[in-house]
């Protein structure tokens, strides 16, 4: 065989971090979510189907989310620095809306995107066992069209690939990128909370 060289082109990252002494952190947030459950029984309807979406956070007034953006900063500037190799300015990275869903026994969420923003996240506070996981779609949707049939999926045959979070798992991805989560089949609620971030010059 000749000697063959691969160039990886156009990889993209999906950046899985592990929050530090995450057990705090997620007991504030989820009294906090509970809270904006009990005011707001029905809330929002996006690509849940079945689950409860909150409305967004008031991320300038109310104390646990603040309190968890001052624990993500570290992984957003390590994301837009050494991540992508984005030009860093402090203070000019937002997070433009925070949410929860919570997703009892048999909801899910269908496959969708997030727009007009650069980066999105999705932040583990609830996981039990098989209360599903997180799966993401290859952007080069033509390999969906048409391919041969795969004999051992890899990094180039795959379509999809599901992560397995666990509590306390930060998972921040670009915004463009079609995902979806499965079916809650565990009798415990999944809890999460998702944000997407902007980036001013």
């Amino acid at each position: 065989m000749s000697e063959v060289k691969i160039h990886n082109l156009f990889p993209v990252p999906v950046f899985h971090y592990k929050l530090e002494n995450y057990q705090q952190t997620n007991k504030e947030l989820f009294n906090y979510i509970l809270e904006l459950q009990k005011k707001d029984k029905i809330g929002n309807s996006h690509s849940n189907k079945g689950g409860w979406h909150s409305q967004n956070f008031d991320i300038i007034n109310e104390g646990p989310p603040i309190n968890f953006i001052n624990k993500i900063k570290d992984c957003l500037k390590h994301v837009i620095t050494n991540g992508f190799g984005w030009k860093y300015v402090p203070n000019k990275q937002r997070i433009v809306a925070m949410w929860a869903i919570i997703n009892k026994k048999n909801s899910f969420n269908v496959s969708h995107n997030h727009q007009n923003c650069y980066l999105s996240s999705a932040y583990y506070i609830k996981k039990p066992e098989n209360s599903g996981d997180i799966t993401f779609v290859d952007p080069k949707q033509v390999k969906t069209y048409r391919s041969p049939k795969v004999e051992k999926y890899n990094e180039y045959s795959a379509e999809s690939v599901t992560i397995k979070p666990e509590e306390g798992d930060l998972i921040i991805f670009p915004s463009y990128l079609y995902h979806s989560v499965g079916e809650n089949l565990s009798d415990e609620n999944r809890v999460i909370v998702s944000f997407n971030v902007d980036i001013d010059y």
